[in-house]
């Protein structure tokens, strides 16, 4: 009897272990289906925050390009889908890009991205997708005034196409500027073009900044003498034979060496005579004097250390008589068009000196004389920039006034001095943007690095004229302040 009752008590308690084995089956199942509802939430979550990023990427990217807006919009949408490959945990999904506009005028852009996300466990109860929204706003901070000055090189190495690349890149930015700019006084500009001096214009001369001595002509004198009379005999024509030339011939111009092929000349003929003396005498006269010494707008540098700084004009800028400068600077104005055509109007003349071309850059930056920079008003802060762009490095260095000498070290001590102090003036707190274009000389970018490091800016390296005018609007996309503000 009672090992019937043990038999019967060991089948029920491996009954029971089955009964528990059932539950728990029945218990994993929800279980299981809460875990994948988890993983799919994460991947749905992951997925949104990649499309937040993506959003707030392609708002910066159409706020930051330049063109119409059709052009930048275009841009954006590429720069969302590099962030939001399809069949990246993405079934689907469509973008907006629009325009924030105030009185007509774009203020800023906003994206909104609208799609579904893939699932895997909840498929299994009948929810294939979550869906999602992404926006995102990056406003183009018109709501700040921007004085940005060009400081551009004009050196004789320019000549040609660089120059003609330098216009059509510096006048493209320009004109991004007139179509998206606010207020008309936003942005002003001025420009001032360097070489071995600069042109500051015959509109200044009496400033009490400026010491130019007065124009003035030397005496003539003429003197004659008694000399034996020159006579030319034996004439015949002598046969110049063809020259081939040399179209590979190359030359260094302002320490930059660039093609200047000789063309091949046909043969000619020509006359060649004797010459004798005597014996007859004739009077030989000549004049001397009467030269004139005058002032065209170009200043040399003060004596050191002032040559470094903008400040303690009482000790004042030497103007120089006789002297070929380029063009003169152009002074500050919101009439963009206005600083296009100067800009297309520039020639090249002289040899590098960087100095010449930033110590002028931050005066017309700073807010005091000689180029008074303007002040910051209620509710609108002045954002102040340098555009400096240049084709090589240091071949004049400053003799005091001019800049006559040839040591190259020496203007290079000169070029990071003025880009330490200019660092130090927090009042005008400029920012320095620097462009080697086609530069070949590795000291001459880490000069314009290490400057615009000094001063908050950043350095391109352009080896052709598309990476010249890619440089000049990443900068113009940096200068408007661009932000999200969602």
């Amino acid at each position: 009897m009672f090992s019937k009752f043990r038999r019967f008590s060991s089948r029920f308690q491996r009954d029971e272990r089955g009964a528990v084995a059932v539950i728990f089956g029945l218990a994993l199942l929800p279980m299981m289906g809460m875990t994948g509802a988890a993983v799919d939430y994460n991947r749905a979550s992951l997925a949104r925050t990649a499309a937040n990023s993506a959003a707030d990427s392609a708002a910066l990217s159409t706020v930051k390009a330049t063109g119409t807006f059709e052009q930048r919009k275009l841009i954006g949408q590429k720069v969302l889908e590099a962030n939001m490959p399809l069949g990246n945990g993405y079934g689907s999904y469509s973008v907006n890009i629009e325009q924030i506009l105030k009185d007509g005028v774009e203020t800023g852009v906003k994206v909104k991205i609208t799609g579904e996300i893939n699932t895997s466990m909840l498929s299994i109860v009948g929810m294939p997708v979550i869906k999602f929204t992404s926006e995102a706003e990056a406003t183009n901070g018109q709501n700040e005034l921007i004085d940005v000055v060009f400081v551009l090189d004009t050196t004789d190495s320019m000549q040609g196409s660089r120059l003609a690349t330098l216009k059509s890149s510096t006048t493209s930015l320009i004109q991004d500027f007139e179509v998206r700019r606010g207020d008309v006084d936003q942005i002003r500009a001025a420009v001032v073009p360097f070489a071995q001096y600069v042109n500051i214009g015959m509109s200044n001369r009496n400033q009490p900044w400026l010491d130019v001595p007065a124009d003035y002509q030397t005496p003539v004198v003429r003197t004659c003498q008694r000399v034996l009379e020159t006579r030319r005999i034996n004439c015949r024509n002598v046969w110049v034979p063809p020259d081939p030339g040399d179209p590979n011939r190359r030359c260094t111009v302002d320490g930059v060496s660039r093609p200047c092929p000789r063309p091949p000349r046909a043969g000619y003929n020509t006359q060649q005579c004797d010459t004798v003396r005597g014996p007859g005498m004739v009077d030989e006269c000549r004049n001397t004097g009467g030269q004139w010494f005058r002032w065209t707008g170009c200043v040399g540098s003060r004596n050191a250390p002032n040559h470094t700084i903008d400040g303690n004009y009482g000790v004042k800028i030497p103007g120089l008589l006789n002297t070929n400068c380029g063009s003169p600077v152009q002074d500050w104005t919101t009439n963009l068009a206005s600083v296009r055509g100067m800009i297309n109007g520039l020639t090249t003349a002289g040899e590098t000196y960087l100095p010449s071309g930033l110590i002028w850059g931050w005066r017309m930056l700073s807010t005091q004389v000689p180029f008074a920079g303007r002040s910051a008003t209620e509710g609108k802060p002045v954002q102040r920039y340098m555009i400096l762009v240049t084709d090589g490095q240091n071949t004049k260095s400053a003799t005091f006034p001019r800049h006559d000498g040839n040591s190259t070290a020496n203007a290079n001590i000169t070029t990071r001095t003025i880009c330490e102090n200019m660092s130090r003036d927090k009042a005008s707190a400029i920012k320095l943007y620097t462009i080697a274009f086609e530069v070949n000389d590795a000291n001459v970018k880490t000069l314009l690095n290490e400057c615009s490091t000094l001063n908050g800016g950043e350095f391109f390296d352009a080896a052709n004229a598309a990476q010249l005018l890619s440089a000049l609007k990443n900068i113009g996309g940096q200068m408007t302040n661009i932000r999200l503000t969602k």
